[in-house]
């Protein structure tokens, strides 16, 4: 059965539901419940198939839903010790049933939203490519993981760190040192051997010690409510969040 469910997985992944219903299951409505056992194959095999090709963003995200929980449950913690954070679990902000690109376009230049804008514009993302959560059985750390993973290109956007290997590299490494989510290690340490022997040396002299840096001085990014901070300054927000300026020639 765990076979099956991974060989359908991005079949169910691409399958689009009225955006308003997923909203009012918070990310939840593709659930499968799963054994102990099952998610261990489930995962093993993900995290093969996630070697093998990291562009398989359903094997990723079948890894991130069966190795999760604990890290989850940190994350809850945090967030629920926190004002905005607590906020963000009470309402329950689907990104993808939020974000009108368009619309978004519309924001003041310098400010968050038209940031936000012209990076996924220029790069032909949209937040309904994010996968859905499957193996998560608690609807609450369900929608944690949903939030982790739609949030992520705020994060590009705020951090100024880019999409390409180099930059995604960075990222994770920002993301496993605020989450403790296991499936950012896969990122994080199994990424440079996909880039140069140069650019591995300025990872570990230069970018990693930068995301180090930045993952104990920026406020916890998943406290941070984006939706409703949009129309702000970009900039002034890099400075209130005490972001690090990024190194010289950084992803």
């Amino acid at each position: 059965r765990a076979s099956q469910i991974l060989r359908t997985g991005r079949a169910a992944r691409e399958e689009r539901r009225p955006l308003s219903d997923r909203g009012r299951a918070h990310g939840w409505d593709q659930h499968v419940p799963t054994s102990l056992w099952e998610k261990l194959f489930i995962a093993s095999s993900s995290a093969v198939g996630a070697l093998r090709n990291p562009e398989r963003a359903d094997l990723v995200a079948a890894l991130g839903d069966t190795t999760g929980v604990p890290a989850l449950k940190s994350i809850h913690r945090r967030m629920l010790s926190h004002e905005s954070g607590r906020q963000i679990l009470k309402d329950k902000p689907i990104l993808r049933d939020f974000v009108d690109l368009e619309r978004m376009g519309g924001y003041k230049e310098g400010s968050l939203g038209k940031a936000y804008f012209e990076f996924m514009n220029s790069r032909g993302f949209s937040p309904q490519e994010r996968p859905c959560v499957r193996f998560v059985d608690d609807p609450e750390l369900a929608y944690i993981m949903l939030r982790y993973r739609e949030v992520h290109d705020f994060v590009h956007v705020l951090t100024g760190l880019g999409t390409s290997v180099e930059g995604e590299i960075v990222q994770k490494w920002f993301e496993l040192l605020q989450t403790g989510l296991p499936v950012c290690l896969l990122s994080a340490t199994v990424g440079p051997l996909r880039i140069s022997i140069a650019d591995r040396v300025r990872l570990a002299t230069e970018w990693v010690p930068w995301a180090l840096r930045a993952s104990v001085q920026v406020p916890f990014f998943m406290n941070i409510y984006y939706e409703k901070i949009l129309d702000q300054d970009i900039e002034q927000l890099r400075r209130d969040l005490d972001v690090p300026p990024l190194p010289n020639g950084a992803p």
